[in-house]
């Protein structure tokens, strides 16, 4: 991230503003050691740089980690509720001229609340800021982007594991072997389409995929592109299916990301300086606001051993 644009995104964000910036980033730093150190050492040419550049740190630390993004539709918000109306299907209408115009049949509505904030902090006494270098200080600061990436991703598999077995896709969980058959994989998917969604993300487990990989269909470039791959994702297989596995997956999860659920980010991963100074405790806090809902449970289908 250029760290001039981390401070106008900033200045710009309502919950901040040029006073947010000053009162609680810029002042803050000038008396962090961690970032006394930083300017002191010359390694960045104002304390905006040095905001900018542990703000990058955290934030390339946690992409990988934010693999629950991957199964759940995001969206920015700046209010703390959103309401969102649920069709039991959408309908086009055959009309003349001059006729006005209908929706779907909106039966019911759904208000998600962006009411969690995920917060992890780094934190050092003022002689131990002094005495560590810069890449060991950094090396831990990035330790924050990770906590607070699995956490997320942690609210983010549960939401679809809460889901009643009744109300998935097809009424029931899926039985998968203690090595899933290739016909397994297709009945969780084709149950998602009988309910008119469209999956587009399977999440296994590790041990699963693992068994998967061992099956042609994956091994076989018609069904898998190695140019398509990134770290625990199988991009572009012909079933139109992104494969995402993490140990944070208990359950065989096929879900319509589009219409599935919702993560509403209030304010997405920030960081700003921490200190204690009665206690000889200075760091780098970071947090977010989010928040989660089911829309369409038959969206998803669920397997499980």
């Amino acid at each position: 991230m250029d760290p001039k644009s981390f401070k106008e995104g900033i200045i710009k964000d309502p919950d901040f503003g040029e006073a947010g910036w000053n009162a609680i980033f810029e002042t803050p730093a000038l008396r962090n050691p961690l970032f006394k150190k930083a300017l002191k050492e010359g390694l960045y040419s104002d304390v905006a740089a040095a905001l900018g550049a542990v703000q990058t740190t955290v934030l390339e630390a946690a992409f990988p980690a934010l693999i629950g993004r991957n199964l759940i539709k995001v969206l920015p918000t700046k209010n703390t509720l959103e309401r969102f109306y649920k069709e039991i299907r959408p309908y086009a209408w055959v009309t003349g001229e001059a006729r006005v115009p209908r929706t779907g049949r909106r039966v019911q509505y759904q208000d998600v609340p962006v009411d969690k904030e995920i917060e992890c902090a780094q934190e050092w006494t003022e002689s131990y800021v002094e005495d560590a270098s810069w890449n060991v200080l950094a090396y831990q600061i990035e330790g924050i982007g990770r906590a607070i990436a699995r956490r997320e991703s942690e609210f983010i598999i549960a939401l679809y594991n809460a889901i009643s077995a009744g109300n998935l896709a097809g009424g029931s969980e899926v039985t998968l072997a203690t090595t899933p058959a290739w016909s397994e994989l297709l009945t969780l998917i084709s149950r998602v389409e009988d309910e008119d969604f469209h999956p587009n993300v399977i999440a296994v487990t590790p041990s699963i995929y693992e068994k998967l990989m061992n099956h042609d269909q994956f091994i076989n470039a018609l069904y898998m592109d190695p140019t398509g791959m990134a770290k625990g994702t199988i991009l572009h297989t012909t079933l139109g299916i992104t494969f995402v596995r993490s140990s944070l997956i208990s359950k065989t999860l096929c879900i319509d990301v589009n219409a599935a659920a919702v993560m509403l980010s209030r304010r997405d991963l920030t960081t700003k300086p921490y200190e204690n100074p009665g206690e000889n405790s200075y760091g780098v806090h970071g947090s977010e606001r989010i928040g989660l809902g089911v829309l369409q449970t038959k969206a998803v289908s669920r397997g499980s051993r």
